[in-house]
């Protein structure tokens, strides 16, 4: 299928404010701008502190924010057969993930309560909302529909063309049609982030102007109970200048959750699987041209003890129908390029029923690029930002 992309200039964007609607939460600072020209993905501009920019997250997007928090709860009750708020209380007592997070990144702690003041919504609910690789893997809760598939191209290792990192993220439908893109710039540099999430989430995935990061739960690896949660994770990487130094981080930190990282930049690729106490890399082949990823271990044999348990009883394979179509896809192109990458993830089963939205992140010397589909890529349009080094 071909798609009208859509380009809007991200610089542009937030200081001319030429939009549908917006509301200014603090007249004084310009500290937040609601963006809703894409009645499927409303933009929120942030260049406050990280308490405020939580804060005026939570206070805007508050309506939308305490329904999926509703809906959230419903589900941990349906699945555990216990109170929601006792299950949350029971989970962050066996946990100690804030400490970590005041280790990595205090602002980001910030902006969670920042969030949850602003929703008008306790601490330890909003903080447990954002926990939910942590949730599922360590509750082991294996049945919800949590699958991604991801790629990255090196084109620039090949012929010096741009980099690309692409992803179909499937997720739970509750949390269909809560999208938002949050643009957050900070006021005292020119640094700036575009982060994929869902309403009152610090982030799923995202892109700098040197960098991008999407991720895949391996719920097959080993997780900690006092490790850096995956969000974090991804803003913890969105603060980084270089390739090098994220890399540098990814392996340093003990991780909260399996996971692979596929990060990019306009030079440079790595795929990461990373268990809490061992980091490995995921290559198809020895050119390092490429790379792509499920929801299955390829590399790393730190597997989680629920894993190792099952396989006395049933043999499951490292591989799925997913991952085996986009290494067929991959594999049978001599090039990749934008229009290669937008059919891959268009197509079934990569794309499916529970696909929340797709993103394809491009990286040159003169800027990052982040193309979205708020829905299904083989139905809804690319909306592409920019961010110009």
């Amino acid at each position: 299928m071909i798609k009208h992309t859509l380009i809007i200039f991200i610089n542009i964007i937030f200081f001319n404010c030429s939009i549908a609607s917006q509301n200014l939460v603090d007249d004084s600072i310009n500290a937040a701008i609601l963006d809703t020209t894409y009645s499927n993905l409303p933009i929120l501009h942030l260049n406050g502190t990280p308490y405020e920019n939580g804060f005026h997250h939570g206070a805007i997007m508050k309506t939308r924010i305490n329904k999926l928090v509703g809906l959230w709860k419903k589900d941990i009750e349906e699945n555990y057969q216990i109170p929601a708020n006792e299950f949350i209380k029971t989970f962050l007592d066996s946990t100690d993930y804030i400490s970590v997070i005041e280790k990595w990144n205090p602002d980001l702690l910030d902006e969670i309560k920042g969030i949850g003041n602003g929703a008008e919504i306790d601490f330890n609910t909003i903080f447990a909302f954002q926990l939910l690789d942590e949730i599922w893997t360590n509750a082991r809760l294996i049945r919800l529909p949590h699958h991604c598939t991801s790629v990255g191209v090196n084109n620039y290792k090949k012929d010096g063309s741009s980099n690309y990192i692409a992803q179909t993220v499937d997720i739970t439908p509750f949390y269909h049609g809560n999208e938002i893109l949050l643009d957050i710039k900070d006021k005292n540099s020119d640094s700036r982030m575009l982060i994929v999430t869902f309403v009152g989430f610090v982030g799923i995935n995202g892109l700098n102007k040197n960098i991008g990061i999407i991720g895949n739960t391996v719920m097959n690896l080993k997780s900690s109970l006092n490790g850096l949660p995956v969000c974090c994770m991804v803003r913890c990487v969105l603060e980084k200048k270089s390739f090098n130094e994220v890399v540098s981080f990814i392996r340093q930190i003990k991780h909260a959750s399996g996971a692979n990282y596929i990060i990019g930049s306009n030079h440079d690729l790595i795929s990461l699987e990373c268990a809490s106490d061992l980091v490995t890399e995921y290559w198809p082949d020895s050119t390092k041209l490429y790379t792509y990823h499920a929801n299955n271990p390829l590399t790393n044999t730190s597997y989680h003890p629920a894993y190792l348990a099952s396989l006395k009883n049933i043999h499951i394979s490292v591989l799925d129908l997913r991952f085996k179509t986009m290494e067929s896809m991959i594999q049978n192109n001599k090039s990749i390029d934008l229009m290669t990458i937008e059919n891959i993830l268009s197509k079934d089963p990569i794309c499916n029923n529970n696909t929340w939205l797709s993103v394809i992140m491009e990286f040159s010397s003169n800027n990052s690029k982040l193309r979205i589909t708020p829905g299904k890529p083989d139905s809804t349009k690319y909306v592409e930002f920019i961010i110009e080094k």
